[in-house]
Order: structure tokens, then sequence, then C-alpha cells
């Protein structure tokens, strides 16, 4: 396997879709609910503890930022979706931007979903997959915070996911604190992207 997350580079922050520069190179978006812990899946998957900033408090993420992963490829951490202690008005403007660039962005390639193992099916992410099927774009889903559950609890898990979320196929299992979920990941991910038709 290669090591895509040996170089991988912070870019910009841009608070609005015009913002991003026009760019050929694929793309992939991460996404997910406000405390699903996508910028701390984003360091530990890229082996770099401070690429993305973390917080404790939901609602970090409220601009797309923009990530360079082995001088090829990049990533865009979106903002999160579902509950953060800010303005309505606020809010929708990180919707906007998440739905504008998932939806406008001529070189998005792919999709990394993060879903809390613990709460599948939720409101927020039924919404979140009705609204990513009807995108169309290939989307990779990640059960993330796996190690809150014994492997028992992560296989039934996975299963309830299949029966809720089934039409993107088998979820990866994600810990942050488990350096093999880093490997299984992109082994995954690599498997996943050479299945894009070219």
């Amino acid at each position: 396997m290669q090591q895509m997350y040996g170089t991988a580079q912070f870019i910009l922050s841009a608070g609005e879709f015009r913002e991003l520069p026009v760019s050929s190179a694929d793309e992939f978006a991460v996404i997910g609910r406000s405390n699903v812990g996508k910028s701390s899946f984003i360091n530990h998957v890229c082996a770099d503890k401070g690429l993305a900033r973390t917080s404790k408090r939901a609602g970090t993420t409220i601009c797309a930022n923009l990530f360079r992963i082995n001088n090829a490829t990049y990533w865009v951490d979106l903002p999160g979706y579902g509950y953060a202690r800010t303005t309505a008005a606020e809010q929708e403007r990180w919707s906007h931007i998440a739905r504008d660039y998932c939806e406008r962005r001529g070189n998005l390639r792919g999709i990394v979903w993060l879903i809390d193992i613990r709460h599948i099916g939720i409101a927020k992410d039924r919404e979140a997959y009705a609204w990513l099927r009807k995108l169309g774009r290939p989307v990779l889903p990640v059960l993330a915070k796996a190690d809150k559950l014994p492997r028992s609890g992560q296989r039934k898990t996975a299963g309830l996911f299949m029966k809720e979320f089934g039409g993107f196929g088998e979820p990866v299992l994600y810990s942050v604190h488990e350096h093999a979920a880093r490997e299984r990941f992109w082994d995954r991910f690599e498997a996943w992207r050479s299945s894009f038709p070219s």
C-alpha cells in the first residue's frame, strides 16, 4: 500500500464556494455531523496531529478546509451538519458551502461520509443519506469512534448500518486510537477509488 498520507499539507480555508481555487486535481470531500470527529479523523488518517484544527466543542469547522495529500490529491473538510452552538444564519452559511461544493465542484471524485458508530439511523444522518443518494457521487462510509464499542458491538452496528444505509456498501470501522485503522482505511480507499469509471 502506498502511504498516501506521507505528505499531507493544509492549503487554505474558504468561507464561500467562490473562494475555492480552480483546480483539475482529484478532490474528495469529508462530511458528517458536527460532533462526529472529522478533524480528528483527518489528523489520524494522515498521521499528522496538527493538520486539521480540533476541538471538544461541536461546530469547529466553519469553512471548507482544503488539504493536499501526497502532492496529488486534495481532501476538503466541510462544515458538519446538525448540532452546533451558533446562529441559524451561520448554520445556513455552513450548509450552503457544503451543498454548493458537493453539487457544483467539477473535480470532486467522491465523498468520505463519517457516521458515529454509537448513533446509527438518527434523523440528520438519514437526511444526509437521502441527499447523498440523490447527489449520485461515489460515497465511502466510515463508522467513526469504533473504540467506543466492543468488537461484538462493532460487528452488530455495522450490520445495522447496512440495513439503514446499505446503498453505499460496507462501512470502514475507524478509531483514532488504533494504528491498524489507518492502514485499513487506506486499503479500502484505494480499492474504492480504483473502482471509479475513468
